[in-house]
């Protein structure tokens, strides 16, 4: 009898050219897309065929954060769908734009720039509130065969899935989302929340994160936002926000990275003294100026 499956079992040997191009990357393959900020930038990757999950306490910056990363994905020329279920699109390119524009009031012949600029970058999923996930699925692959998209970003699961308790629809979802990322080879990020802990001044892990553990077994990579109030209040210069890279599958760094969140521009600064940066659109280099 012949089996099918015995087409997927091969020699070793079958993937020597793409073991030397994991050691060596030829000349003229795409970089991997990453964020922009030079602490960042060699440490942390966002690979074809993986989920990112994105999690923290509600308010403290998460989906804020995000936010500049998809410009830096755009940047990158990347192809990135937003499916955020708890703000507007105008709201979201609100945001988008103080991020871009480095301040608080755009110019109109700016905004007329940045948007200009995300034709062939950036799609909204124009939906908020609750989606069967389902659903959701049937529109990522629309979008992938419509659009090209490369980056996904579903802002958030609890929209995705009824009740907080129910971790099986949790895990079914999650592990229904790694396949298709697999399968389709894309990013997706996903930002879901953390349990409330005894105060905000508590820094939580990966362990803190919501509903089923399965959660974060079955993603490759994890990142906590967690936002500093006591630095704020302090003014004395300490980081006002925190990244934690707490897994990162194929990746070999783990930790965390200090930021300084300029109100005026919404942008996260890499230093205490750092101005932020205006987004050059006219670019197609890896880089914000």
């Amino acid at each position: 009898m012949d089996e099918p499956e015995r087409h997927n079992v091969r020699p070793a040997s079958d993937w020597l050219q793409d073991t030397i191009d994991a050691f060596y990357a030829p000349a003229d393959s795409t970089p991997i897309p990453t964020m922009l900020w030079e602490k960042t930038r060699s440490k942390v990757a966002f690979r074809k065929g993986e989920i990112s999950v994105w999690a923290g306490v509600n308010g403290h910056g998460k989906s804020m954060f995000l936010s500049q990363v998809t410009l830096d994905l755009c940047h990158q020329q990347e192809r990135v769908m937003v499916a955020s279920f708890e703000m507007k699109p105008v709201q979201q390119m609100k945001r988008m734009s103080r991020q871009a524009y480095a301040g608080r009031e755009p110019t109109v012949q700016f905004l007329q720039s940045l948007h200009s600029w995300t034709d062939g970058r950036l799609w909204i999923y124009d939906h908020v509130g609750a989606v069967e996930w389902r659903k959701l699925i049937a529109v990522m692959r629309y979008a992938i065969k419509t659009h090209g998209i490369t980056q996904f970003v579903i802002d958030s699961l609890m929209k995705c899935v009824k009740g907080e308790t129910d971790f099986d629809a949790q895990k079914d979802f999650v592990n229904e989302l790694c396949a298709f990322a697999q399968a389709h080879n894309v990013h997706i990020h996903l930002v879901h929340h953390v349990r409330k802990g005894e105060s905000e001044h508590h820094v939580p892990g990966k362990f803190d994160i919501k509903g089923a553990g399965a959660i974060t077994d079955q993603v490759d990579n994890v990142f906590i936002v967690w936002r500093n109030k006591k630095a704020e209040q302090d003014k004395k210069g300490d980081p006002t926000c925190f990244l934690a890279c707490e897994k990162q599958r194929n990746g070999e760094y783990e930790g965390k990275f200090g930021f300084w969140f300029d109100i005026e521009s919404q942008q996260y600064l890499e230093s205490v003294n750092a101005a932020p940066v205006r987004y050059d659109l006219s670019a197609n280099s890896a880089s914000r100026k």
